[in-house]
């Protein structure tokens, strides 16, 4: 714990979305693999404290390997049992700010995909990452999903810019030079709001914490869909 900037990676807060998953892991061997050797690795490990959370949503994608254990799982939200036959959350839309903001972003229906549940941060695994970004104090954090390739930042809830439009756009357009990835709000690449995410969370709740830039990643394409080819993973 030294006085440096620190950035939160996690992934596969939906279930069937393992190229997140994988998408970070392979960013942390990249990391340990080139630090010898790679000046700008070196210097980011040396200047960063950077944390990593691979699997967000472990019993929802254990329940996906148990269904279908050479893959292609389609749930999405965790598993706790809503009613005698219905499970599930949307972690995704379980986060405090702006949580139920309405029920297009997400839904109050228990059987929906969106499901926010009974309350917002109802759920461990929203409690647990809400817990650590107020501990720790990150500046930047990134919530990996599949797929999309593109770059999101807040709003999600409504369709309109917070106060950092600009830098968030600045930053955005720097990583798109790199990955060629759409980049704006939960609107303007989706085509649709969501409330109760992560990153509205990580940026719009200030009082708990300072303001954190968040920003989800939604690797892959079209093709390779939640679950791509081995040959496209890396």
């Amino acid at each position: 714990d030294e006085p440096e900037p620190k950035v939160l990676y996690d992934a596969l807060i939906h279930a069937r979305e393992p190229q997140a998953m994988a998408t970070v892991i392979y960013f942390m061997y990249y990391l340990l693999e080139n630090y010898p050797n790679n000046q700008e690795v070196r210097y980011l490990v040396n200047n960063r404290e950077m944390y990593f959370v691979p699997v967000v949503n472990p019993d929802g994608y254990e329940y996906n390997r148990q269904t279908l254990p050479n893959g292609g799982g389609n749930w999405r939200k965790n598993r706790r049992m809503i009613g005698a036959t219905v499970y599930g959350v949307d972690l995704n839309r379980n986060y405090g700010y702006q949580w139920g903001y309405d029920n297009i972003g997400s839904s109050n229906d228990p059987s929906s995909e969106t499901y926010r549940g009974s309350s917002g941060f109802s759920e461990p695994e929203t409690q647990v990452i809400r817990d650590f970004a107020i501990q720790k104090k990150f500046g930047t954090y990134i919530n990996y999903h599949s797929y999309n390739n593109s770059i999101i930042y807040p709003w999600g809830y409504i369709n309109l810019q917070t106060p950092d439009s600009v830098r968030y756009s600045e930053y955005a357009s720097q990583m798109a030079g790199f990955n060629l990835y759409t980049y704006g709000t939960s609107f303007q690449t989706l085509g649709y709001n969501s409330n109760g995410t992560a990153r509205d969370w990580m940026y719009g709740e200030q009082n708990a914490k300072p303001k954190i830039f968040g920003y989800v990643f939604e690797v892959g394409t079209s093709t390779d869909g939640f679950w791509p080819a081995q040959n496209r993973i890396i």
